[in-house]
């Protein structure tokens, strides 16, 4: 066998007989959101997207003097990250569709949730991490690091959840014609 395929199947196996906190958290927050497009549909993660974009501009609107004159560095990147959840859960609250029968509803095609939930979770998650320190992002597990924390994969992760709802709102548009 290669030698680089025994090294990979040694990592892998080590990787799974002693999982990483931060991949457990991964794999968590990818199932979490997969059991919340079931439950709410296609529609509702579109709006949860949106909301991701509009939460992360007020975010980095607001001035880096005012989260540091609240704690110190350290605490500013996580007052930083609890400004962020606070503004998307309200602006998942007061703008969400708050229907009468909740749920599972009609939610299209599983693959498109599955894709729109995977691409929610995934911004989410990118968006979290790029307001660590870059010390604090050297300590990731290697899957997290290079998939969700990866500053060169900063422009996919914010084209690519909206190009997907776009794409898929126009093969919605050709099967209703």
């Amino acid at each position: 066998m290669p030698e680089g395929f025994l090294a990979l199947k040694a990592t892998t196996a080590q990787i799974w007989s002693h999982p990483t906190w931060d991949l457990i958290l991964l794999f968590a927050l990818i199932a979490g959101g997969f059991f919340y497009g079931i439950s709410f549909g296609k529609a509702r993660i579109a709006a949860t997207i949106i909301y991701t974009y509009v939460a992360l501009a007020i975010t980095l609107a607001v001035p880096e003097q005012w989260f540091s004159k609240i704690t110190d560095m350290a605490g500013g990147v996580l007052v930083k990250a609890g400004v962020f959840i606070i503004i998307f859960f309200a602006l998942a609250f007061f703008l969400g569709a708050r229907r009468k029968n909740r749920g599972f509803v009609p939610a299209g095609s599983w693959w498109q949730v599955f894709i729109l939930s995977f691409l929610q979770v995934g911004l989410f998650i990118h968006i979290q991490l790029g307001f660590l320190p870059q010390m604090t992002i050297d300590t990731l597990a290697p899957l997290t690091k290079s998939v969700f924390a990866n500053p060169n994969y900063h422009i996919w992760w914010m084209v690519l959840p909206i190009s997907v709802l776009i794409f898929l709102k126009r093969i919605d548009e050709r099967k209703s014609d």
